[in-house]
């Protein structure tokens, strides 16, 4: 999958596209020729140089050298394979939810919108008949990535979790960069903090539609409708208000997951990182704030590391060392007092979500591990349900054809 590149505007300043993961909306049948395996190569100067990271290897090349592809990846080539970089998860699914974007949906209640969100692709049937939006969505995503043995369902959820989070943000991105391409065509640069707080009128915004809304324009229209409409405006003040209640940044991590960051770690120590000694890093400015004189990056982080070291120290004594420790699920749950929406207070990404107790879990005196044996017993069964409402799916389609079949033949005599 090709990443998009950046370009410049006029006033020198680089300009980057594609929504929150910065991808073009490739991701589809077609973009899986682009992907470079053993037996396909660049083929020409112009495909070598169409890489923004391979172009100064490319200008020391010589002329005949370039044309050999077995020579430019020996080049490339790690030599120790854990220095590659690790595959975002996040930039492939945002590209694949914008080439399957539906568009406007309609409902089975009467009615129809915009996909808004992750359930509308569910809604939405491939004119093909490959299912609908968001079964092309899973489907492709799966040839990018495998499945951890025996947590096939497991994967799955977390999937769709992460595709509820995409959607949203994606659509969020798509009025920023509106904004922000309109001003570029006047020769204006603004920043992304300077365009979140900027609204406009509908026909500036009619006049940069996302790329992946294409050429629908009912669908943009309607976007556009929302994004100026008085509710609109009601919340977008009540999350500015929000947002200046929190001082200072959540982290310092920038747009990559905290899991990446421990693969990362990992090809740095060449072992496995302690997780809260990753997270500290991550919560923690590299220099004081000059205000304050505080390393935390706000005040909420400071809070978060101590009341896990706290709750740590209470569970496996004062001189306990979290930093020297394995990660414990339940400490994470007793030090924010429960799960927040479903997710740990502190910590949430590190761990796997089936070793998560809950709060009244650990009451009852359940630990950490046995959520993770609960799961695996569950599996058996729920791969069973699935594959007994796959026979059932498959009976009705067979019916539905018969049935269409001896329809056909009655009306047959009829037409003659």
């Amino acid at each position: 999958m090709m990443m998009r590149r950046r370009t410049r505007s006029t006033t020198g300043e680089e300009e980057e596209g594609g929504g929150e993961d910065q991808e073009e909306e490739g991701g589809g049948e077609d973009q899986e020729e682009e992907d470079l395996s053993e037996d396909e190569g660049l083929g020409n100067l112009e495909a070598i140089s169409a890489w923004d990271n391979t172009a100064p290897l490319a200008e020391e090349l010589a002329l005949q050298a370039r044309c050999s592809c077995a020579l430019w990846k020996e080049l490339v080539q790690f030599e120790d394979p854990t220095q590659r970089p690790p595959r975002g998860y996040s930039n492939i699914l945002g590209g694949l939810l914008r080439w399957y974007f539906p568009g406007i949906v309609n409902f089975p209640t009467g009615g129809c919108d915009v996909a808004w969100r992750w359930v509308h692709y569910s809604l939405a049937e491939d004119p093909l008949g490959r299912g609908t939006a968001a079964d092309m969505v899973v489907a492709k995503f799966w040839k990018y990535f495998k499945r951890a043995e025996g947590k096939e369902n497991a994967c799955d959820d977390v999937l769709h979790q992460l595709a509820r989070k995409r959607v949203t943000g994606m659509h969020y991105e798509a009025r920023i960069q509106c904004v922000r391409d309109w001003h570029a065509d006047r020769f204006i640069h603004m920043s992304k903090e300077d365009a979140r707080d900027t609204l406009m009128q509908p026909w500036q915004y009619l006049q940069n539609p996302p790329q992946y809304v294409g050429n629908d324009d009912r669908c943009f229209r309607a976007m556009v409708m929302w994004w100026t409409c008085p509710q609109y405006l009601k919340k977008h003040e009540e999350g500015k208000a929000k947002r200046a209640e929190m001082r200072g940044g959540s982290h310092i991590q920038g747009s990559i997951p905290i899991s990446l960051h421990l693969q990362k770690e990992v090809s740095k120590l060449m072992d496995s990182p302690n997780v809260f000694a990753v997270l500290k890093k991550m919560k923690q400015r590299k220099t004081p704030d000059p205000e304050t004189g505080s390393v935390w990056v706000n005040p909420q982080s400071e809070t978060q590391c101590t009341s896990y070291v706290s709750k740590f120290k209470q569970k496996y004594g004062e001189e306990a060392n979290p930093e020297a420790e394995d990660f414990d699920p339940e400490v994470a749950v007793l030090a924010g007092e429960g799960l927040k929406h479903g997710r740990l207070w502190f910590g949430d990404g590190c761990v796997d979500p089936a070793r998560v107790p809950s709060l009244r879990q650990i009451r009852r005196g359940r630990k950490s591990g046995q959520p993770e044996e609960e799961m695996a017993a569950k599996e058996p069964a729920q791969e069973q349900r699935a594959q007994m409402e796959q026979i059932l799916r498959y009976q009705q389609q067979h019916t539905d054809d018969d049935d269409a079949t001896a329809a056909a033949e009655m009306m047959q005599p009829a037409d003659r």
